[in-house]
């Protein structure tokens, strides 16, 4: 048994022993001798070796990270963006709900819808109030310190509403409003000489289909309030409220403004003012008079939208 342990244990003495030349200099480096071979420091049979050198990036695999990263972005950008938009869709149609609840509370304590603009100013009575159903509807939206700043006996434009009219109401506002019309700063509505600021809305009522007669045959009407009871077309077919977005100064785009309400005439998305409009690609939201929200495409036919605009034409 002697005779194996001898020759393993001569083959591990005759190992190579392996030490790299930076092993060696760093040795040098700190004051210690530089071990030679055979000198007693390094056993006889050490072999000293270069350290690898580390190769870098050629300009070629450069580029092809880099266009690897572009293609990468370009793939994660549109879904990035389509999830934003969703998101966006998503806090719109809560705004659009929340409205309908108010609405419902408001109907539930008056007997009746708010009334869609309170004094309209014509020729005759150019210093009407003007007062818009959305700020009557204040505190089922638990607005109610806002709804109390307001002095309804005066126009909605007045001094003594300038400070109201000034306060951003976020549920009256959709998060998908990038076109804004001339007047439009934000959320702000600014007349061209600057002189009078007011929060905007992206909502306004539905005063209802055009060209046909009754003129006034919606639910958000001058000077008038209207009952579920007079929605003879049904209220889950009968549109109520519904996006008109980025409004200015000349379309008349502020919350407390009572001309806010419009007629549709038009397909969707096809004219920003007094009409169904939207930042939503290819639809607009509008609000039933039930509470639910119908989404409101561009491919849709013109006289079907407008039928969902009329409450009494049995359509």
């Amino acid at each position: 048994m002697d005779g194996p342990r001898n020759f393993y244990s001569a083959r591990r003495r005759h190992r190579p022993f392996w030490v790299s030349r930076q092993r060696l200099a760093a040795a040098a480096g700190a004051g210690l001798c530089a071990p030679t071979r055979g000198s007693g420091t390094l056993p006889a049979n050490t072999r000293l070796v270069a350290p690898c050198a580390r190769g870098a990036f050629t300009l070629v695999e450069l580029l092809v990270v880099v266009a690897i990263i572009g293609v990468l972005v370009a793939l994660l950008l549109p879904a990035v963006q389509a999830a934003r938009e969703a998101a966006r869709r998503s806090h719109c149609q809560n705004n659009l709900r929340q409205i309908g609840v108010a609405l419902h509370a408001y109907h539930g304590a008056n007997g009746a819808f708010p009334v869609g603009c309170v004094e309209k100013r014509v020729h005759s009575k150019p210093e009407a109030r003007q007062l818009a159903w959305s700020a009557s509807l204040l505190p089922q939206l638990e607005q109610q310190p806002l709804w109390q700043s307001i002095d309804f006996s005066s126009p909605y434009d007045s001094p003594r509403n300038a400070a109201a009219a000034r306060t951003k109401v976020p549920v009256y506002l959709c998060p998908s409003t990038t076109r804004l019309a001339a007047g439009r700063d934000g959320t702000v509505v600014t007349s061209p000489a600057g002189d009078y600021r007011a929060a905007a809305t992206d909502y306004g009522g539905v005063y209802g289909a055009a060209q046909l007669h009754p003129s006034s045959n919606g639910v958000m009407l001058f000077d008038r309030a209207v009952s579920l009871k007079e929605i003879t077309d049904g209220s889950s077919q009968t549109l109520i409220i519904a996006e008109d977005t980025g409004r200015g100064f000349g379309m008349d785009g502020e919350w407390i403004n009572g001309e806010n309400i419009f007629d549709v005439a038009g397909p969707v998305n096809a004219q920003q003012h007094d009409d169904l409009w939207s930042d939503h690609p290819g639809l607009v939201m509008a609000l039933r008079c039930d509470g639910s929200v119908a989404l409101l495409f561009e491919t849709m036919d013109a006289a079907l939208v407008r039928a969902a605009c009329t409450r009494l034409h049995e359509d």
